[in-house]
């Protein structure tokens, strides 16, 4: 049957439209605005008006473009900026009078359970990183159990909050947050892959894509030698010189370098040498554990 799946994440909205069995997730097209849901979220606990109204005019458009496909079912979920506004009922209420949608608000630990199994299947002793734009999700999985821990650090909320700071404020920060991953024996994996829009801009990066290809991003492979270099690049230049550099997306350049720091910071903190880069991720595992409902 085919679908429709859209994700509204702090940052951006995104659309993948697929065939979808009991067995597997054929993607037939992706589609993505980045239409910063989560602006000042880092000072607010409100979604503001304006973020709200784009992020729904976006999202309708990507239900009509589903039909239009021939999508016969159409989900849409949404992550930390919603779940954490005191008004997301306004915006479910205003995503639904323009999608005619209701939205699925996912808990922390349900959004860590679709990227693993977007990026993994039924792949176990890996650990999964999902650095989005308001929270950072970390999953490991041993035989049949899941643990996973989700956290408000993300590349927005680290824009905003250290926009005129220093790399090593920023490392500071992020410290107390790195270490609680430990809980659930982070390090413990044999392989660490890397979902969303942090790892696949850095493998893009690396493999000089001017157009994004996810054919080519699926299965790269960084070392934490390269991220770091990469990283330390996009710190360094101004936002200006970002906006132009090979694989940076123009409309997240402002806060790839902040994904990126929290990347290097747990791969550090964690001994991990590589990072396996999926482009694989919790919109094909939301089909993946919902599409069958």
């Amino acid at each position: 049957m085919r679908q429709a799946v859209i994700d509204i994440g702090t940052n951006s909205t995104r659309l993948m439209i697929a065939d979808v069995s009991k067995e597997c997730v054929c993607c037939t097209e992706k589609r993505l605005e980045t239409t910063r849901l989560g602006e000042g979220i880092s000072q607010n606990a409100c979604l503001k008006e304006i973020p709200m109204r784009r992020t729904a005019e976006a999202a309708a458009g990507f239900v009509q473009a589903a039909r239009a496909a021939g999508a016969e079912r159409i989900h849409i979920y949404a992550t930390a900026a919603v779940r954490e506004a005191e008004n997301a009922a306004d915006f479910s209420d205003l995503l639904h009078s323009l999608s005619g949608l209701t939205l699925h608000i996912l808990s922390g630990e349900e959004e860590a359970c679709i990227a693993y199994a977007g990026a993994c299947g039924g792949e176990t002793n890996c650990a999964v990183i999902d650095i989005g734009g308001g929270s950072t999700e970390v999953m490991l999985k041993n035989g049949e159990a899941l643990t996973a821990l989700s956290q408000k650090i993300g590349a927005v909320r680290l824009a905003e909050r250290f926009c005129r700071g220093t790399v090593m404020q920023t490392t500071d920060f992020l410290r107390p947050y790195i270490e609680r991953y430990a809980q659930i024996g982070a390090g413990h994996a044999e392989k660490l892959i890397g979902v969303s829009g942090t790892p696949t801009t850095l493998a893009a990066m690396e493999l000089g894509l001017s157009v994004y290809d996810g054919s080519l991003i699926q299965g790269t492979v960084l070392s934490y030698q390269r991220i770091c270099e990469l990283a330390g690049a996009l710190f360094e230049a101004p936002l200006s010189v970002r906006k132009a550099m090979t694989g940076v997306p123009p409309a997240r350049a402002d806060i790839i370098p902040f994904g990126a720091l929290i990347l290097m910071s747990f791969m550090k903190r964690y001994g991990y040498d590589s990072l396996t880069v999926s482009d694989r991720d919790s919109l094909e595992g939301y089909l993946l554990l919902y599409g069958n409902n």
